[in-house]
């Protein structure tokens, strides 16, 4: 009888976990995850500006400071004093490789939250609790918070005193969490209000991480999160020789995988192969070649033994620069020989086309513009073809050209119109033409292979009138090279130097 009674309580206590179990876990499941996170209790919290009518996702920058004002509708009979309020924030995923959830901290305990962001960019969740001194009823309202970087794309310009800044435009289209605004003079903000000088154009190395804006007498080297400039860090300090001349001309970083940074500087190529041993600064890879190099950097987006284009000026030859940083003079048969391009034609532009291709436009003595299209991504070159373009409608006044990288066409621009030609195409369209008075600086394309929709679909037109500067956003087909929408006008700048996307 004892051990029946034994078993029976066993058995008991067995059933008990098991329901209890099953609570658990049906309670767990229709939770999936809290997306939408409300507790019903005496206050209602109505909207938070900002937040609720952003999908419950707020995202805010580095540095800034922030406020959020809920609406909440209070128990008939009571006020805001009646109650407690709280700003309670967690991380959204686990810290480093050990899976560590940190400890959640609390924001504020006020009825609105106003609070200055000193945190690095990361993904949180943020419940606003509001709760009844009296009777503990509690309402609460979970949304995504999100430190973003300040990303998105950085213009280049100065006043007409020659003080530089550096702003980021927010575009919504191509940044997570952007509303469109320009986050103004950054370059300033984060250094003591010091302006730049005499600026020419943006670099930016991922793996130190370095931001560039290279100047005249050298370069203001940024950490590339803060843009805080590096103490103690020079323009010398970049390189592993002392320069003869100062005259920064190109600069690209090659992220495929090899971790290569080029430069030109006075028609000389450097480079550094971070993954190749000791190397740490910029250093001479002409080795024999003799040659002078065009102001321009292509890089090679598509696996192979290359990873960026170079042109010799001097020798009307392409050079190439592989994964470890090495610089190499390739040659060829076929249409044209990449080596030896006629000697009458002068350069004109470079640039990147689809598919790992490099676009080249030479010019003859009478004016007449060539294109020589070639894929040099591996050791034995590939010419692809020699189109003219003397057929294109304003062409000899063109002064801004870029290409397609989703689809064979080339834009070219003159001082205020551009034109979009698909390749082997009788004639060109008319793309896009600014306003009046504007005169057309520059011409970007929006390049991003981590944005599988918008990447090499949106270009970026600056304009200047007098001492204002102006940025176009046009989003095109991909394939035709045809705009789709109506462009976006971003105002507000001097005069514009230069543009980079920084994602």
């Amino acid at each position: 009888y004892v051990n029946r009674l034994v078993m029976r309580i066993f058995r008991y206590i067995q059933l008990c976990f098991l329901l209890l179990s099953i609570g658990v876990f049906t309670s767990c499941f229709d939770d999936e995850g809290n997306y939408e996170y409300k507790e019903i209790g005496e206050a209602v919290i109505k909207s938070i500006p900002g937040v609720t009518d952003h999908g419950n996702k707020f995202v805010c920058l580095e540095n800034e400071k922030i406020s959020l004002i809920p609406e909440v509708e209070f128990l008939a009979g009571t006020t805001a004093a009646d109650y407690e309020f709280i700003w309670f924030r967690f991380p959204q995923d686990p810290q480093g490789t050990t899976y560590h959830y940190e400890q959640a901290d609390t924001l504020a305990m006020t009825q609105n939250l106003d609070y200055q962001i000193v945190d690095s960019p990361r993904d949180y969740w943020l419940i606003y609790k509001v709760r009844n001194k009296k009777t503990g009823a509690l309402t609460e309202q979970k949304f995504e918070f999100i430190i973003s970087a300040v990303n998105g794309w950085i213009v280049l310009d100065e006043d007409v005193s020659g003080n530089g800044d550096i702003h980021i435009i927010r575009d919504a289209d191509i940044v997570e969490g952007g509303d469109g605004r320009i986050v103004a003079n950054y370059f300033s903000v984060n250094n003591g209000g010091k302006k730049m000088r005499n600026s020419r154009f943006i670099g930016l190395c991922p793996q130190q991480p370095n931001l560039y804006v290279y100047s005249d007498d050298g370069a203001y080297i940024m950490n590339a999160s803060t843009y805080m400039e590096r103490p103690k860090m020079s323009y010398a300090d970049l390189f592993n020789v002392t320069l003869d001349v100062v005259n920064p001309q190109a600069a690209n970083y090659i992220p495929r995988g090899y971790n290569t940074e080029v430069l030109v500087n006075n028609h000389i190529i450097y480079a550094i192969g971070y993954r190749a041993y000791g190397w740490s600064k910029f250093k001479d890879i002409s080795e024999s070649l003799k040659y002078k190099a065009a102001p321009a950097i292509v890089p090679i987006q598509i696996a192979g033994d290359n990873n960026a284009v170079l042109f010799d000026m001097e020798n009307n030859r392409f050079l190439t620069v592989d994964k470890w940083g090495n610089l190499f003079a390739p040659i060829s048969t076929g249409i044209f020989d990449v080596g030896a391009i006629d000697p009458s034609l002068k350069y004109v532009y470079m640039g990147e086309g689809k598919d790992g291709e490099t676009c080249l436009i030479m010019k003859n003595e009478t004016g007449d513009l060539s294109m020589f299209r070639v894929n040099l991504a591996m050791s034995e070159p590939v010419p692809v073809a020699l189109l003219d373009l003397g057929h294109l409608p304003e062409i000899s006044h063109a002064v801004h050209y870029t290409f397609g990288i989703r689809g064979n066409y080339m834009f070219y621009a003159t001082d205020s119109k551009i034109y979009s030609w698909r390749f082997g195409g009788e004639t060109a369209s008319e793309f896009f033409s600014v306003g009046s008075g504007e005169k057309i600086v520059q011409m970007k394309l929006y390049s991003n292979s981590s944005d599988k929709v918008l990447n090499g679909k949106v270009l970026f037109v600056a304009t200047q009138k007098g001492n204002e500067g102006k940025v176009y956003k046009v989003i095109f087909n991909e394939m035709s090279g045809l705009s789709s929408g109506k462009s976006q006008e971003y105002t507000g700048f001097g005069i514009i130097k230069d543009m980079y996307y920084k994602n």
